[in-house]
């Protein structure tokens, strides 16, 4: 019976300690990073992607007519980016209402998409009260630019 109460508080410990570290998303800083990767027809099946140096990433926000970049970027020589959105960023342009525009360079992949760009999502990773602690970009889409 001891056991189970030293792992129940344990527990307890563990969960309230990844939700103080989640609230920094309130006011403090919250990230979206990740690395620009081609995949090889010939190298897919061992999980082996070559990376994309180079490739510029905007952060676009609006609808229809009114979409304008808020933060852009160009990933590094291992192919990756990183944006960090504070507070005033989040009240002026919701992260989550917006998406990565990625621009590949001219022949960095086997894969060309329409119009040279890839859209992905972002997507907010929230913590159990609900504030957001991290973004992530969702599942892309080719759509010509």
């Amino acid at each position: 019976m001891a056991f189970l109460a030293k792992l129940l508080l344990v527990s307890l410990l563990s969960i309230g300690i990844t939700e103080t570290s989640a609230q920094v998303g309130i006011f403090g800083n919250v990230t979206l990073a990740g690395v620009i990767t081609c995949p090889n027809d010939s190298l897919a099946t061992l999980r082996i992607f070559r990376i994309i140096p180079e490739a510029k990433v905007d952060v676009v926000c609006g609808i229809l007519f009114f979409q304008r970049t808020v933060k852009s970027t160009t990933t590094n020589l291992i192919g990756v980016y990183s944006f960090s959105f504070s507070f005033s960023d989040i009240l002026l342009n919701n992260p989550e209402l917006c998406y990565l525009n990625v621009t590949l360079p001219s022949n960095s992949c086997t894969f060309d998409p329409p119009g040279g760009a890839i859209r992905f999502p972002i997507v907010g990773i929230r913590s159990v009260l609900g504030t957001v602690s991290t973004y992530i970009p969702g599942a892309p889409s080719y759509l010509p630019v």
